[in-house]
């Protein structure tokens, strides 16, 4: 009777047992499931980089397909067999290029073409029939002249009968098509690609004047008035890829520094003052903390009139050779990027008169024409518009006007649209190359809005360079180059730069591994459960 109560005690006991660890059993499935199927991939899925989906593979092929620029030339009033044979030999010449794809129009029977008497008023009567579109260019013949080329102002040259293939072919290489600049730019090599930057959405040209001895000098200028007349215009006629603020701004007791060497000469004042070449950046350097130009976010420009005091005036340059650049009473040097300086030297009778009455301020009345033109060639060297390149056998007609060429301009923007689409291309492939090595950067929506936006501008630039419309592709390469600029230096790529996932591990280890050590342990708990379920199962059979 003891025998069997004890024996059914043991039952009941076992079977308190078995359900307690069931339950122990349940707890340690449900924690583990917690832990390993939702809070691991929460922690995952927080802690993961958010990064957009770029077209990285289109964007490391965009250099593979070359830069195809389609381009019209006339040539008028030429005979037929003359025009004929011109065309076959540049055609055939220009068949080999990767680069240009021109096209040929021939016309020589123009109405009252044999009754004008002037080149220009032969120009004059073929625009009027023929209407040359942006970035087309044609060739007029006029037998009497007496160059072999003559390059007008507007999109035409005249040539002479006798001009051959080939020096049409020079004159479109070196002037029109800029051929060995634009080869420059698209070069892979290093060694043989062009350093020059991408013409910049907006720039603030600032015009300077520096007085560095009030206290002597009264120097007279209206120079508000000088820029409008003289700079606006110009900046009003290439702003097609570029915006431009002009100010103006009279600075004092700012002197050179540089040495200035004293040279005898037979002048009135017996004497003039010598500025080396050496010298030229350190004026700069020295000039440059004073202007201000520093606290814009555009692209400065700094154009400074330096009006030199009477104490040590004359101030010419001298090259390396010992020899003085010029010798007008108006000096000026250019600084790539930076600006340029024009040297204003008040006339030696001025100064006499500063000598003879040294406890008096002289008045100095700037010249403007002779200033501003000196000023009006430095921007434009400065914005590398103007072409100056010499050819014998060819001339260009002398700008008349606050303007830039028609032909310059429009070789200015087609280069710039070149330059603009391989930057552009450049920026993103490096920026592809950095997000697929580093792949904890953040690529935002932003971001990756700006990456698609600057690949497809490329294409469509790319394609209105084909079809031969310069204006569109201009315009779309600037977009282009902009919105890479955005996203390359958007800030919120550098978000988590320095938070590699290394560092991610170390720091949410020491977090997660006091969680695990239990998830651990319950799973060697359970795995003892179950061997013990299967312990009993198989008592139970054997009883």
């Amino acid at each position: 009777m003891d025998t069997t109560k004890s024996e059914e005690k043991h039952l009941d006991h076992n079977k308190e047992d078995a359900a307690e660890d069931k339950f122990r059993l349940y707890a340690t499935i449900a924690f583990m499931t917690v832990v390993i199927i939702v809070g691991v991939p929460m922690w995952w899925k927080t802690t993961e980089v958010y990064r957009v989906g770029l077209p990285s593979s289109d964007i490391m092929e965009l250099s593979d397909k070359p830069l195809q620029i389609k381009i019209k030339i006339g040539i008028f009033n030429v005979k037929n067999e003359r025009a004929a044979l011109i065309i076959n030999e540049l055609k055939e010449e220009y068949g080999k290029s990767d680069i240009w794809s021109l096209e040929f129009i021939h016309k020589s029977n123009f109405d009252k073409a044999n009754t004008v008497k002037t080149p220009a008023a032969l120009e004059a009567l073929i625009l009027k029939e023929v209407v040359l579109k942006e970035g087309e260019f044609a060739f007029i013949e006029w037998p009497k002249l007496q160059e072999e080329v003559l390059i007008t102002n507007e999109r035409t040259a005249l040539i002479r009968s006798d001009a051959s293939s080939k020096k049409l072919m020079q004159v479109l290489n070196t002037y029109i098509l800029q051929t060995h600049r634009v080869k420059q730019i698209l070069a892979k090599d290093q060694m043989d690609s062009l350093k020059s930057e991408a013409p910049q959405a907006e720039y603030d040209v600032t015009v300077s004047v520096l007085n560095p001895r009030p206290d002597i000098m009264d120097a007279k200028w209206h120079v508000q008035m000088a820029v409008e007349t003289y700079l606006k215009p110009y900046l009003d006629q290439v702003s097609h890829i570029s915006n431009y603020t002009l100010t103006t701004q009279w600075k004092y007791q700012l002197p050179f520094e540089a040495d200035l060497k004293q040279v005898r000469d037979n002048s009135i004042l017996n004497r003039h003052y010598a500025l080396s070449e050496s010298s030229l950046p350190h004026i700069i350097t020295a000039i440059e903390k004073n202007l201000g130009s520093g606290i814009t976010d555009k692209t400065p420009l700094n154009l400074v009139v330096y009006i030199t005091p009477c104490d040590i005036a004359p101030v010419y340059i001298y090259n390396t050779k010992n020899q003085r650049v010029s010798k007008d009473n108006i000096n000026g040097f250019i600084s790539p990027k930076w600006g340029g300086i024009i040297i204003a030297n008040p006339s030696v009778e001025i100064c006499r008169e500063y000598n003879d009455h040294p406890t008096e301020k002289v008045k100095f009345y700037v010249q403007t024409n002779d200033v501003m033109q000196i000023m009006l060639h430095q921007l434009q060297k400065l914005l590398d518009i103007s072409v100056e390149v010499t050819t014998d056998g060819v001339k260009t007609v002398a700008v008349e006007q606050l303007a830039p060429r028609l032909w310059e301009y429009e070789s200015y923007l087609r280069r710039s649209a070149i330059t603009h689409i391989t930057t552009t291309t450049n920026t993103l492939q490096s920026l592809i190359k950095l997000l697929d090595n580093i792949s904890y950067i953040v690529i935002n929506d932003d971001v990756g809005k700006a990456i698609n936006l600057a690949y497809e501008l490329i294409l469509k630039a790319k394609e209105a360079l084909a079809n031969h419309e310069l204006m569109k592709a201009s315009e779309l390469a600037q977009k282009a180059f902009i919105a890479s600029e955005q996203a390359f230096f958007d800030a919120s790529l550098l978000a988590q730069l320095y938070f590699p996932d290394e560092q991610k591990y170390a720091i949410y280890i020491p977090l997660f591994l006091p969680i695990m050590v239990p998830v651990v342990t319950s799973f060697s708990m359970m795995i003892k459960l179950l061997k013990k379920q299967r312990e009993t199962k198989a008592k139970i059979k054997t009883t």
